[in-house]
C-alpha cells in the first residue's frame, strides 16, 4: 500500500498518457466507415473513368482499322511518284500536238478571213 501511496499519481499519469497515445493511434468506427465510403466513391469514379477511356480507345481502334498501314502508305507514295513521272513524259509528248493544234487554229482563222 505504501508503494501505491508513493507512486500512485505517477502510475495514474502514466496510464492516462498510454490511453491518450492509444486513442490517437486508432480510428473510431465512424471515422473508419466514413473513410471506407469515401474510398468506395473514389474507386467508383476511377472505374467509371477507366470504362469511359476503354470505350474511347475501342472507338479509336475501330476508326483506325480502316486506315492504311505504313507499308500501304509507302506503296501509295511510290505509285504517286511513278504517276508523276508518267505525267511529265505525257506532257512532253503532248507539246507537239498542242503546237499542231495552234497552227491548225491559225490556219482556220486565216481561211475564215478570206
Amino acid at each position: 500500500m505504501a508503494f501505491l501511496q508513493q507512486y500512485g499519481t505517477v502510475l495514474v499519469l502514466a496510464s492516462q498518457v498510454a490511453v491518450i497515445m492509444l486513442a490517437s493511434k486508432f480510428v473510431t468506427r465512424a471515422d473508419h466507415e466514413h473513410a471506407v465510403s469515401t474510398l468506395d466513391a473514389k474507386f467508383t469514379l476511377a472505374i467509371d473513368k477507366i470504362d469511359k477511356a476503354e470505350d474511347r480507345i475501342a472507338k479509336l481502334e475501330g476508326e483506325f482499322r480502316h486506315l492504311p498501314d505504313r507499308d500501304s502508305v509507302h506503296s501509295i507514295n511510290v505509285s504517286l511518284e511513278q504517276m508523276k513521272g508518267e505525267l511529265k513524259a505525257l506532257g512532253a509528248q503532248l507539246q507537239p500536238v498542242a503546237k499542231i493544234s495552234d497552227r491548225l487554229q491559225e490556219f482556220l482563222l486565216e481561211q475564215a478571213k478570206r
